[in-house]
């Protein structure tokens, strides 16, 4: 079959990565020189608690741009460094039958690092000898030229088996090929996780970390010391390093973020390693990494694989990765403002906060804390109770379900299917017999809802409400399968030292301080404002964040 020719030429943009000599990042003083972004997300904590979770049995499918185009056609510059020490023994198939030791990619070579990369004895001429492992190393790594899966996978619908299939590149526009993926994880389950893009200074949202159904990552600036950027510390998302929403259609984005500088093996060396700095191009397979994880212990524990294994993985997944996610200082739901933005589920710039795989992976285990199931005009609603041991503590809970797509080229968006739900959060007060609305989520523009809730005095039980939105026509045929997560626990938020970066900047120091007296204050008059801005880095944007919330988050700089 021939591809149905096209007027316009598509761009895609490539994250493109910044690397700089291992010795720059020295001073950062961790040893071993692992990919410490994995120890933050604590990724590494998991596989150290089970160390039988490898990725084994989980097969993802990494999408690679080539590096080189002539007259159009990709050069096949695409592939992992297969002779690094940390690659060589990969399980690692490319697609086009090549063996992966010709056209490297530097861009490719770092997203292998951050995934499968395992080398008990890496070695650089200056550091000590280090141990340095990825977040699956014993997944199978299937790799795909972008250009080659975009026509026979996407385009011919080429049958192909990936339980995650993750790429760290987009393009700043919804195109048949994006579509196409989201209709991948509505029809075959397939959880698509996608680099967000690398913010307002270098590219708007992208497609299809940007789609309504996959997973889009953002990027945790690295944090800022004497030494430079640091390998093991991380700040928070920054809208002009990580690209933040809402989309053109209104939707929240990204889903999630993750820490983007990391330790990655060389494409022109066997033994060396790099450093990236600051990329959702890593931030993405981070995440990818840590879901291997996930699914592999979905899987293959009986205690939980008969309720996951079955229709509607991909919104379970989604829906543990953003419930379980850490708020970071300063996350609020959509626009600027101190009210709970009960249209808008996540923040524009952190979504639902940073990936945590710990608690990620307490909540799969725990198949109390998450469902799929099917609403329909026979069952419009379903409930759930949730205990509450105890006041101050906060209330999660996430609800994710697909849009339709149609089957065929240009997979259009199938409208007549799509249907729209809410979440709501009812509780009873000790003095009150009946019970109230206490929050609720209700977009008409997203496929996601969260509540983010500080349980409180008098309330011992909770109940979820997961049901059609009042505008929604039910009939006969109306159907929509979802997934929900839910989870009560202590202010994860309340602890980070990153409150005190009062200006953004991933640094703390006296700087803040006078943006914290200034922001206390009030800013009265236009000449403290340019000082503002001017001296102390804080943008327009971020004063008026902060105006807007002060009240709530000083607390958070007086503990």
């Amino acid at each position: 079959m021939r591809r149905v020719s096209r007027t316009t030429v598509m761009q895609v943009s490539l994250l493109l990565i910044a690397v700089f000599s291992v010795s720059a990042a020295a001073g950062d003083g961790v040893y071993p020189l692992q990919p410490l972004a994995l120890d933050y997300t604590g990724t590494h904590t998991v596989t150290a608690a089970d160390p039988n979770l490898t990725g084994e049995g989980v097969v993802v499918a990494a999408i690679c741009r080539s590096m080189t185009y002539r007259n159009g056609k990709p050069q096949n510059d695409y592939r992992f460094n297969m002779d690094h020490d940390s690659l060589y023994k990969a399980d690692v198939a490319f697609e086009d039958g090549s063996d992966g030791r010709f056209s490297v990619s530097s861009h490719a070579t770092a997203v292998a690092g951050i995934l499968i990369g395992n080398d008990d004895n890496a070695q650089h001429t200056d550091t000590e000898t280090f141990s340095y492992r990825g977040a699956c190393p014993e997944a199978v790594v299937d790799v795909y030229e972008f250009r080659r899966f975009e026509t026979l996978y996407l385009f011919d619908k080429q049958p192909f088996a990936a339980d995650i299939i993750t790429l760290s590149l987009g393009e700043q526009y919804e195109d048949w090929w994006t579509r196409a993926l989201d209709n991948l994880a509505a029809v075959q389950d397939s959880i698509i996780i996608a680099s967000i893009g690398n913010g307002a200074g270098t590219d708007d949202l992208l497609y299809p970390g940007a789609g309504a159904n996959a997973i889009g990552v953002g990027v945790i600036d690295a944090a800022v010391d004497e030494n430079g950027l640091s390998l093991s510390d991380f700040s928070t998302p920054n809208a002009y390093h990580s690209s933040a929403g809402p989309t053109d259609n209104n939707r929240c984005k990204p889903d999630l973020v993750a820490p983007g500088t990391a330790l990655v093996p060389m494409h022109t060396s066997d033994t060396d390693y790099t450093v990236v700095e600051n990329w959702s191009s890593l931030a993405a397979p981070v995440v990818s990494g840590t879901t291997a994880l996930l699914l592999q212990k979905a899987y293959t524990d009986p205690d939980i694989s008969t309720q996951f294994d079955r229709p509607g993985k991909n919104m379970v997944i989604k829906a543990i990765l953003i419930n379980s996610a850490a708020k970071l200082p300063y996350w609020h739901k959509g626009a600027v403002g101190d009210e709970d933005d009960t249209t808008a589920p996540l923040d524009y710039t952190q979504g639902a906060g940073a990936l945590d795989a710990e608690r990620a992976m307490a909540q799969l285990t725990d198949p109390s804390g998450w469902d799929n199931r099917m609403l329909s005009s026979r069952k419009t609603s379903v409930d759930y109770e949730i205990d509450a041991a105890e006041p101050n503590q906060i209330l999660t809970a996430t609800l994710c379900w697909n849009r339709f797509y149609k089957n065929d080229y240009p997979f259009d968006h199938d409208l007549e299917k799509d249907t729209d739900l809410r979440l709501e959060l009812w509780g009873k007060l000790a003095d009150d017999p009946n019970e109230i609305l206490l929050d609720f989520s209700d977009s008409v523009n997203d496929n996601v809802e969260h509540i983010y809730f500080q349980c409180i005095e008098g309330v011992d039980t909770y109940r979820l409400r997961v049901t059609f939105n009042d505008q929604q026509a039910v009939t006969d045929k109306t159907r929509q399968r979802f997934a929900l997560a839910y989870h009560i626990g202590a202010d994860t938020a309340a602890a980070n030292k990153w409150w005190y970066d009062v200006n953004g900047d991933n640094q703390i120091n006296p700087i803040d301080q006078v943006a914290y007296q200034m922001i206390d204050h009030k800013i009265t008059n236009e000449l403290d404002r340019v000082f503002a801005q001017q001296a102390l880095g804080l943008s327009s944007e971020r004063i008026a964040l902060l105006e807007a919330n002060w009240s709530t988050w000083k607390t958070y700089l007086n503990d």
